[in-house]
């Protein structure tokens, strides 16, 4: 057997369901790290049993074998090489290191439980997670596309088919509050015998709230060197907290600095832990590693039982707020950003080499390297970049330039691989979905949001788009899509003349009811004539609207524009109203931050 006759794939699951499951961003963060850290122990046996060669690895496509080990090296959840080995005995070595780096994760993240737990059913439980499918084909006579494609439909195949065996759930006892599947391990007489902060100190769990072993794994696993992860919370504050630290003056002369310290002294006083502060990851200059949740009242609730002491502290934060940034309140709505390539299949389908497929995945995996450092420069918590599939918590200030960035550098690092396409000569590009959700809200249900944002964008003619769903609490959901360069830059300038105060809030939502007033079916008789008479009501309501909250008349230059868009039909007047409302909540985020509209500054 010469080099490399083999090609073996390998799939290490479950996906989504796994890394959904999770009622706080840290459940979430935690998975999807669990998955990647178990493919990349695949990754390193695969080296390992062919000589320690990491040319062998198609996808993931390291330079070294130092880089995969790097903690910041993120594998997607499948595997591609060329063996030398028998692939059923590569297969079984790689099986084994990954249960044996499961163990290892668990047993880690079951030593930081302080309370008592069912040890055996979620040993169990944790055990009976993973899903191992690997599929193999020769290559023979060199025809690695050949053998690529009988192996990925062996690998489908092999996933389709259901082993029924005895499962590792079923008893009829209180399920986990994360899946609702596996039996919660946590003893029922604990939520009676123990305080909410007692609760939440031994097993981190709120009144009520149940886990599995797979629960635990995520709520007390660590990440390496890298424990901490933004709340929900914290994302939606940071736009005031950027407002908080670009006033050099008042931080200066130690006001800002006085007024913080004050107010976490209260919150010690009232009673909350010094372990509950300091635990985010980036320092801020006034307020520190303090979570932002703390600057809302309802989530001082997770930390004080007595309702006198919440008292005092929710006291003590109305006065910081009011002395730091004269009572003005964060706004309760923070982005998640869910990415992923377009046209990757075809992509693929086009290096008929190993060595072609290798290349593009190591421009993937250039591409992942730069995405940590994009979300984070933008203020960002990074949960996964896995290839072309992007997950991140971004403040609503800076998301619209983060998803623009990513974009970019996408579409710089794919360049170099092009094919036909309906004619058409083009290369990979980046279609992003972003949910702008209520920090209250649940996260799955952010999720989802998210999920349908990235389809939309996926939806748009040609991809290599932009979709933004806002979900308010009161009210629908309004989602815009489009192409980049279309409607990232309608979205900028609707931001800054809301901003400066140039188009009117009821502009927007009278242009929707509109909207919906004369809404028919596209196969209609009279649709034609229904959508002009439409578009001459917009303008009509366009050109009675005053700016400056009522005071002028609206600005010839901004009413030229927007009824062009409307009488050109480069949008219909549905979709200029709802652009106009979602640039509204960025342009909330962005004065919240303290950004001048004029100079367009982005960033905290």
């Amino acid at each position: 057997m010469t080099e490399g006759t083999h090609l073996i794939t390998f799939h290490i699951g479950p996906v989504q369901d796994f890394i959904a499951s999770a009622r706080r961003t840290r459940d979430l963060w935690f998975g999807s790290w669990v998955l990647s850290e178990l493919s990349k122990e695949a990754a390193v046996e695969v080296v390992r049993q062919n000589g320690d060669s990491v040319d062998c690895l198609i996808f993931p496509a390291p330079a070294t074998l130092e880089e995969l080990k790097a903690q910041d090296f993120s594998v997607p959840n499948k595997v591609v090489a060329r063996v030398n080995r028998q692939p059923a005995d590569v297969a079984c070595a790689v099986e084994k290191v990954v249960a044996k780096r499961l163990d290892e994760i668990r047993e880690a993240a079951f030593q930081k439980v302080k309370g008592d737990f069912d040890r055996t059913r979620a040993n169990t439980q944790v055990a009976d997670l993973p899903e191992f499918h690997w599929a193999s084909c020769p290559v023979k006579n060199g025809n690695y596309a050949t053998a690529r494609k009988q192996a990925e439909a062996l690998l489908a195949a092999r996933k389709d088919t259901r082993e029924f065996e005895a499962v590792a759930w079923g008893d009829d006892c209180p399920k986990s509050s994360l899946d609702g599947q596996r039996e919660s391990v946590i003893p029922e007489n604990a939520y009676d015998n123990l305080s909410p902060e007692q609760l939440r100190r031994q097993y981190g769990v709120r009144q009520g709230e149940r886990l599995c072993g797979v629960g635990l794994l995520k709520r007390h696993g660590e990440r390496g060197n890298d424990p901490r992860f933004f709340s929900t919370s914290h994302v939606a504050a940071l736009p005031l907290l950027r407002a908080l630290r670009v006033r050099p003056a008042e931080a200066q002369d130690g006001h800002l600095k006085q007024a913080t310290a004050t107010y976490l002294a209260a919150l010690r006083t009232a009673g909350i832990d010094e372990s509950d502060l300091n635990t985010v990851p980036v320092e801020h200059p006034v307020f520190g590693r303090n979570d932002g949740h703390l600057l809302f009242e309802e989530r001082l609730t997770d930390y004080l039982d007595d309702d006198a002491k919440l008292e005092e502290a929710k006291r003590a934060l109305r006065q910081f707020l009011k002395d730091a940034f004269k009572g003005e309140k964060p706004k309760p709505y923070y982005a998640i950003l869910h990415a992923d390539g377009d046209r990757m299949g075809q992509a693929i389908n086009e290096q008929t080499t190993s060595k072609a497929h290798r290349e593009l995945s190591q421009q993937l995996s250039l591409f992942a390297g730069k995405v940590k450092q994009i979300v984070e420069g933008h203020n960002g918590s990074l949960v996964y970049a896995g290839g072309d599939d992007v997950l991140a918590f971004v403040p609503l200030h800076t998301v619209l330039q983060c998803a623009r960035e990513l974009g970019e550098a996408f579409r710089a690092a794919l360049a170099g691989f092009t094919f036909e396409d309906h004619g058409e000569t083009v290369s990979p590009t980046l279609s992003v979905g972003v949910a702008v959700a209520h920090h209250l809200e649940p996260l799955a249900d952010a999720l989802t949001l998210a999920r349908q944002a990235e389809k939309a964008a996926k939806a748009v003619k040609g991809k290599n788009a932009l979709a933004v769903t806002v979900s308010k609490r009161s009210g629908a959901n309004c989602t815009v899509a489009g192409n980049w360069g279309d409607i990232d830059k309608r979205l900028d300038q609707f931001i800054w003349l809301h901003r400066d105060d140039r188009i009117p809030d009821g502009a927007a939502y009278q242009l929707r009811g509109l909207a919906v007033r004369l809404d028919v079916a596209n196969d209609s008789p009279v649709q034609a004539d229904l959508l002009d008479v439409e578009r001459r009501e917009a303008v009509r309501i366009l050109k009675r609207k005053r700016s400056q909250r009522g005071k002028e008349e609206l600005d010839e230059q901004v009413s030229a524009r927007l009824k062009a868009l409307v009488r050109g039909g480069k949008l219909s007047v549905d979709e200029l109203a709802n652009e106009l409302i979602v640039a509204r909540v960025f342009a909330e985020a962005t004065e919240q931050a303290d950004i001048d509209p004029w100079s367009k500054e982005e960033g905290a």
